[in-house]
């Protein structure tokens, strides 16, 4: 029984980390870096792969929850620029000008 309890709040304690890791991630890193959307997906693809094959000893479990959430990090950064677009090219601003018009001063006093 101790050990389900341990393992659920370490599942919990996980994802937390995860999910907080992800908010500042979002606020500081992804809306400041230009990438295809395909690179996050492919490192979250290899990340997953790499943990599926480690042996699981008391030695290598930090390592593979690292890379678990590591993996679900570069997921989620996907899935964000999949849902946001990524960020857009910084266009030129387009400042309109008024024409000048040197007709509309020379009849000004015309049609008084």
């Amino acid at each position: 029984m101790g050990s389900v309890i341990m393992t659920i709040l370490t599942f919990v304690g996980v994802l937390a980390f995860t999910l907080l890791l992800y908010w500042l991630c979002r606020k500081y890193i992804f809306k400041k870096v230009r990438v295809n959307k395909w690179v996050p997906l492919s490192i979250a693809i290899v990340l997953f792969l790499v943990q599926m094959f480690l042996t699981t000893t008391k030695r290598v479990v930090p390592i593979q929850m690292l890379l678990s959430v590591l993996s679900v990090l570069f997921f989620l950064w996907f899935m964000d620029i999949l849902q946001t677009g990524g960020l857009k090219k910084s266009e030129k601003k387009i400042v309109i000008k008024p024409k000048a018009k040197p007709n509309r001063v020379k009849h000004r006093d015309n049609g008084k």
